[in-house]
């Protein structure tokens, strides 16, 4: 058996000043460092830097990328027999030179790849000497052609392969950091090594599950001994239902597992995720174990389904209205629209969620419990799919194992971003190369995985016709092809958004919103929004991996990296800064587009706090009026994904959950559209009608009851209803279906008025859930005071309930405080009381301390 000495811990580290003259007098750093990290991490550990998240800080530590850092430690070896050694590093960020005992091992470049070196002519028995050397970004690209390549904020991290939103984005500053980011080893391998473990499905049918295996290994070329390789498959239980035992002649096997009674894998709300277990052992001719490797599976088939459009369809009109309204996007022609749908085990899955972004700037720090804590709000918030962007970092084995265990589907881009990328730079295309098997290699076993994108947005502007459009050589060339060759049961798309003409094209393939954010701002500004709903119901495509919507966190989480100082100041100067920018606002910034929406859709603030609440609202109100819009569009809409689930570094800007764990307005307005059966109302001028919708995103038939009023803002409980409707429906599985239509002129005398509201209720065996709608904007809310307020709290300071009640109708309320709530941002009926679970995740125990945090409500009147 191999045997491995972990190197990860406490190393020595140095620093000596660059070019640039910044920093700490002297021009030299000597401190201790902890491995795996970053050197940002030690610094602000050792007092030389203050914490880069808080206030403007950031802007104070951007000497560091421009000093050379070197991480040194010894170790000692008793023996060097018994294997031939090799010194793996998981990960290195980014240009290092390796040393071991003072001569110079290897060059590196690729913050994603995992290096092994055979060092047995190096490694010394008693004390050795390691270090890693980072050289600059400016080192290792110098002599590059970066200057005036098209990049989104910045050129020259086109030719880095390491992670490019920390050479700024407009969610997070500039933060390029050095440091050995990934675990390192020394492991003395035995006779023979398993290389890799490739399980997957090959076929589900009536008759069970056909399971591929394939086991790669490698032989010491000096030692020549049979050697069997022994493979089982274990069960979820951990029963054991396949065993297979091989004399190995090759360094590469590949068997079939057949089991007749196969437990299938399934998305979150769609089934259960049972999750088998393959263990594969090389073995000597004395039945000695040589080597093993394990690994988990789930059995579930996916693929891609693209239908065109039936002509004289509802589907194929729709495809000609959106062509009308988006003829920049859309340049198909007489080309028929195609759906877009993922189906998992035969079964269409309805992808709701958003986009994951890296969690830290400093990655190597974010713990296993995070992961778990995020990925379990996703759950929770009703999603379905996350898709891993290609500005990040490849997630380490916590966040996979937590998806398979979860169900949480993911769509995973390979690590290109918003810029054309050197294609033509061999060296470049080589590392990638490399990159791109080591990935695939690490990821392809995980069920959760479900289809991969060659990059972000290079392509948007080309299309499936234009041989040379940005991207496409090395989609082809790399990531394409290596797919196909290693992983050829996923689907590829060669960037996203993909399909049609333009590849943005919003009636085939993918499409992304962020593509038209700057023509989504002009609206914010130019109009007076009081059409928003029809506008954001408008805002359709077969399948949307990016929808941005901003918000503001809550106080409790701005207070963790601004000052009150800070969150007094009318010209929110220090909020701007942590919400950054996108570079094609000139005289314009997000912030100031988010503060107008929220002027505009909302009444008058008393307060700056209450002005920061009500720019978390909007997020709420249009997250979940996007969702419910995609939804009544089902089956034309295949999945809606928001830009962005979580945030890198404490900023107010597009996350659905902030830096620290804490949900904002938009991530409970996306969990109110995405439960399983919801109501929603919508009033079309362009159908000259109102519509009472049902959606049903479960996998089997929906029978209920909807209860249809329309009643005064300003009732007390009891009072009689306006109009009223009471109706039995029944869905079909994952359909959407509008219950009841009613002309425009028998409700708008009732409904544009306001002091009206409507209120949907449907019950069934899936539960209650609620619709209530106003058809002006919110800010025209003709509201009395409404005595909302928290009637009691039950539990302990680290969970329990609230149960809140109001005398009259309460707009948006809100709990705030530093806990994690079932609902928030919720409206209550006169006399309604409802009771409200509070946690605080075992994630966020350092933040919040151990106290009892207060609750605090909030409502509009």
């Amino acid at each position: 058996m191999k045997r491995t000495t972990m190197l990860t811990g406490t190393w020595q580290l140095t620093g000596e000043r660059g070019d640039v003259g910044e920093g700490p007098a002297g021009g030299t750093i000597a401190i201790e460092a902890q491995v795996p990290g970053h050197v940002h991490q030690d610094l602000l550990g050792a007092g030389l830097i203050r914490d880069p998240g808080y206030r403007k800080q950031a802007d104070e530590c951007g000497w560091v990328e421009h000093w050379q850092w070197t991480y040194r430690r010894e170790f000692h070896i008793d023996r060097h027999g018994g294997g031939r050694p090799v010194l793996e590093f998981d990960g290195l960020d980014t240009y290092a030179d390796i040393y071991l005992n003072g001569t110079l091992l290897a060059r590196t470049d690729n913050m994603f790849i995992g290096y092994r070196f055979d060092v047995t002519e190096l490694l010394q028995v008693g004390s050795n000497e390691l270090a890693v050397r980072f050289r600059t970004v400016a080192d290792g690209i110098a002599g590059k052609p970066y200057v005036g390549r098209s990049a989104a904020f910045t050129s020259e991290r086109l030719y880095v392969r390491r992670m490019q939103c920390t050479f700024g984005w407009d969610w997070v500053g500039r933060l390029v950091s050095y440091g050995i980011w990934r675990p390192v080893r020394l492991v003395f391998e035995d006779l023979a090594v398993i290389e890799d473990l490739h399980v997957y499905t090959k076929s589900i049918d009536g008759r069970g599950a056909s399971i591929g295996i394939t086991v790669e290994t490698s032989n010491r070329n000096e030692l020549v001994q049979p050697l069997r390789l022994e493979v089982k498959l274990l069960d979820p239980s951990g029963r054991e239902v396949w065993a297979c035992s091989r004399q190995l002649h090759r360094d590469r096997l590949e068997l079939t597992a057949d089991l007749a009674e196969p437990e299938l894998w399934w998305p979150t709300g769609y089934g259960e995720q049972p999750l088998y277990r393959t263990i594969a052992r090389l073995v000597d001719e004395r039945g000695r174990v040589v080597d093993v490797r394990e690994c988990a599976f789930g059995i579930r088939t996916v693929r891609i389904e693209q239908l065109p459009d039936r002509p004289g369809s509802e589907e194929a009109r729709t495809t000609e209205r959106l062509r009308a309204a988006g003829a920049e996007w859309d340049r198909n022609g007489e080309r028929p629209g195609s759906s877009f749908a993922l189906l998992v085990n035969s079964v269409a899955i309805y992808c709701k969620g958003a986009n994951w972004v890296p969690c830290d700037p400093f990655p190597s720090r974010v713990p296993a419990a995070h992961y778990e804590h995020l990925l379990r709000l996703a759950r929770d918030a009703g999603m379905t799919m996350l898709r891993c962007w290609g500005g990040g970092i490849y997630e380490p084995e916590p966040f996979w194992e937590a998806c398979d265990r979860l169900g949480m589907l993911v769509s995973q881009d390979f690590m290109m971003a918003c810029g054309t990328y050197p294609e033509e730079d061999a060296q470049w295309m080589a590392s990638l190369a490399v990159e791109t098997e080591g990935i695939i290699r690490a990821l392809r076993n995980h069920p959760s995985l479900v289809w991969w994108n060659g990059d972000n947005e290079n392509g948007m502007f080309g299309n499936e016709e234009d041989p040379a459009y940005i991207g496409r050589a090395i989609a082809e060339r790399v990531t394409g092809r290596l797919c196909a060759e290693l992983d050829p049961l996923r689907p590829f798309l060669p960037t996203s958004p993909y399909g049609g003409a333009t590849n943005n094209s919003l009636t085939i393939g993918t499409a992304h919103y962020t593509g038209v954010l700057l023509e989504m701002i002009d609206v914010f500004r130019k109009t007076d929004l009081r059409d928003y709903q029809a506008y954001f119901a408008g805002l359709l495509s077969r399948f949307c991996p990016e929808f941005p919507m901003f918000g503001a966190p809550e106080l409790h989480t701005l207070r963790r990296f601004m000052s009150e100082e800070d969150l007094a100041d009318p010209a929110f100067d220090m909020l701007e800064y942590h919400t950054k920018n996108h570079p094609g606002l000139v005289d314009f910034s997000l912030f100031r587009a988010l503060r107008t929406l929220a002027d505009k859709l909302t009444p008058p603030s008393a307060s700056i706090a209450e002005q920061i609440r009500k720019m978390s609202y909007v997020q709420h109100e249009l997250t979940r009026l996007v969702v419910e819009a995609y939804r009544r569009q089902r089956p034309y809409t295949g999945g809606i994904l928001f830009w962005m689930f979580n945030d890198c570094w404490p900023a107010s800007g597009w996350s659905l959950v902030d830096y620290y764990g804490y949900p904002k307005g938009g991530y409970y307005g996306f969990k109110q559209a995405a439960r399983p059966v919801i109501a929603s109302v919508e009033r079309s001028e362009a159908d000259g009608r109102y519509a009472f919708w049902v959606c049903s995103d479960l996998p089997h038939e929906v029978r209920g009851t909807a209860k249809l009023r329309i009643v005064k803002l300003d009732d007390a409980a009891g009072a009689a209803a306006g109009w009223e409707r009471e109706i039995a429906f029944a869905l079909g599985a994952g359909t959407s279906a509008a219950i009841l239509t009613e002309p425009l002129d028998a409700l708008d005398a009732l409904l544009l008025d306001d002091r009206r509201i409507a209120i949907m209720d449907i019950a069934g065996p899936f539960g209650a859930e609620r619709c209530i709608y106003f058809a002006g904007i919110p800010a025209d809310m003709r509201l009395r005071p409404s005595g909302a307020r928290i009637e009691a709290r039950v539990g302990d300071a680290e969970r329990g309930e609230v149960t809140v009640v109001a005398d009259r109708y309460a707009k948006s309320v809100l709990l705030h405080g530093a806990y994690l709530f079932s609902d928030n941002y919720f409206d209550l009926l006169p006399g309604e009381r409802r009771t409200i679970r509070y946690d605080k995740s075992g994630a966020m125990e350092s933040l919040t301390g151990g106290g009892e945090q207060a609750i605090e409500l909030f409502s509009w009147n």
